[in-house]
């Protein structure tokens, strides 16, 4: 069950008021580089969702500004088409493509997210900006709960599904607008729809899906190398947001509060900037700086195991959801405008052995033939299989070349045939010779066949060392393979060491 703690929470009011604040964001701004964000987005792809206000306005104004190409995917469609004219008229930048999808809907996102994937080639950024803060439980027809819906698994879904895409840019990333409040909660793989909560409290309901995020990113990071994850929090940004869920909070820090513009400064810097890509893949940041996930001593730190079991979950939800959609469930989203799909648009296998499946696109009318290939989900995240050579490969590769013998045996055949054909012609030309001399020719080839027998042994001689020889390419694997055993094993106890499992043992939970 998701719970904080009188510690957790009085670390994060201090550490909030010293840094998630407007002088917080100005202390850190001292060490930032203006040339970083000094970089031209034309011809790159960028979505953003949740960008009709707050942070994801602002960052995708910056991202105009640099010639980017940008997709909204919003929810409000009066403010997300004024927000569009916004952008539009403030940077000149008329490549701005709105989208209105419900987050909260997952069967409407897969079939978005479905035919987006059709439709464009390439996605060089997405931003997964948009959040949900509900304070009462709801559940959708599939037993999905609101919050979890649009903070999680409208996040997996929209990864996993336009991952294609990102991976056929120079450069993809994939940013997640967390927030602090992951620190004060631990993370809960079993019970994602918060159904043991009681009281529902939708703040610590928000700080669990933002702990999942992180997990999220860090495991997205494991398994797609060419992509770049990142996670950040903004600080405390005044933003609609903010006012409409958390109004006490707002009235209380409202004076200083960061701007949604500079709530919004990591999101672009980890979007656009070379000094991002600094970093290693999977990190959460701070004011463009990585910081831990866990306060100390905070008993906030989760096992790979329990990561495993999040997403495993995750994508099993996601699973059944794919699967009922993929069945013929009807959803109704809608995007403006709808672009055509490519003319010269292959369409993509599904898996290696099967054929591909085409089915008619839910958003398609009597006078449209819109058809997008199914791209199943993944498989589940657990199951990660490292191809290793077998044995029977490696004796396979040095094995010494087969019918040594027999290639001797021939060559030392076509010898004997061609000094029989000399002597042949030897004895036509000279008729005179005598029979001595002929019987030494006679028997000069006799000597030479039996040379070839004599010479065989020290080739089995040699054949014989290197059949010997073969043991140790096969030993040096094995040893090779028990010490790449032995390392990983060192390596997993590493891992299992930076959950801090052994000081939280020794220190109760306040």
């Amino acid at each position: 069950m998701t719970t904080s703690s009188w510690y957790r929470r009085s670390l994060f009011n201090y550490k909030g008021n010293r840094e998630f604040t407007r002088t917080g964001y100005e202390a850190a701004s001292v060490r930032f580089v203006a040339e970083d964000l000094d970089v031209d987005c034309s011809e790159k792809n960028f979505m953003i969702t949740g960008s009709n206000s707050g942070i994801g306005l602002q960052a995708a104004l910056e991202v105009a500004r640099r010639g980017g190409v940008i997709h909204m995917v919003c929810r409000n469609r009066e403010a997300a088409t004024k927000a569009r004219s916004e952008i539009i008229t403030t940077t000149g930048n008329d490549k701005i493509h709105l989208h209105i999808i419900d987050l909260s809907k997952p069967r409407e996102v897969i079939t978005w997210a479905q035919q987006f994937a059709a439709q464009h080639e390439t996605l060089d950024v997405l931003v997964h900006n948009a959040g949900c803060m509900v304070h009462e439980r709801r559940i959708d027809e599939d037993g999905v709960e609101c919050n979890f819906a649009v903070n999680t698994l409208a996040v997996h879904i929209l990864t996993v599904t336009l991952m294609p895409l990102l991976q056929r840019s120079e450069e993809p990333r994939v940013v997640t607008v967390s927030s602090a409040g992951l620190l004060c909660v631990r993370l809960d793989p079993l019970d994602l729809m918060h159904a043991n909560m009681e009281p529902f409290t939708g703040n610590l309901v928000y700080s669990q899906n933002k702990r999942q995020q992180v997990v999220m990113t860090l495991w997205y990071a494991q398994h797609y190398n060419k992509v770049h994850f990142s996670s950040m929090h903004p600080g405390w940004a005044d933003t609609p947001a903010v006012r409409t869920s958390i109004p006490q909070f707002y009235e209380m820090m409202k004076d200083n509060l960061r701007t949604p513009a500079q709530g919004a400064d990591t999101v672009v810097w980890l979007a656009i900037s070379k000094a991002a890509l600094k970093h290693p893949s999977g990190l959460f940041f701070q004011d463009r700086e990585p910081v831990s996930t866990h306060f100390p001593l905070a008993w906030t730190k989760s096992s790979i195991e329990e990561e495993d079991i999040l997403m495993n979950n995750i994508q099993e939800i996601y699973s059944q959801i794919y699967n009922k959609v993929m069945a013929g469930a009807s959803v109704s989203p809608t995007t403006e405008p709808p672009p055509p799909p490519p003319a010269s648009a292959e369409p993509q296998a599904t898996d290696k052995g099967q054929e591909e499946e085409i089915l008619p696109h839910p958003l398609a009318t009597e006078s449209e033939a819109a058809k997008f290939p199914v791209l199943p989900p993944p498989p589940p995240p657990a199951e990660k299989i490292v191809p290793v050579k077998s044995e029977v490969e490696v004796a396979e590769i040095h094995a010494p070349p087969l019918d040594t013998n027999e290639d001797t045996s021939n060559d030392t055949s076509n010898t004997s045939e061609e000094q029989m054909v000399e002597r042949r012609e030897g004895e036509g030309a000279s008729e005179e010779d005598s029979s001595e001399e002929n019987n030494s020719k006679d028997a000069k080839p006799a000597v030479e066949e039996r040379e070839p027998a004599e010479t065989t042994k020290p080739e089995e001689t040699k054949e014989t060392k290197e059949s010997e020889a073969i043991s140790s390419p096969l030993e040096r694997t094995e040893a090779t393979g028990k010490e790449t055993g032995d390392k990983k094993e060192e390596l997993q106890d590493v891992g299992d060491d930076s959950s801090s499992a052994s000081i939280e043992q020794g220190i109760p939970e306040p």
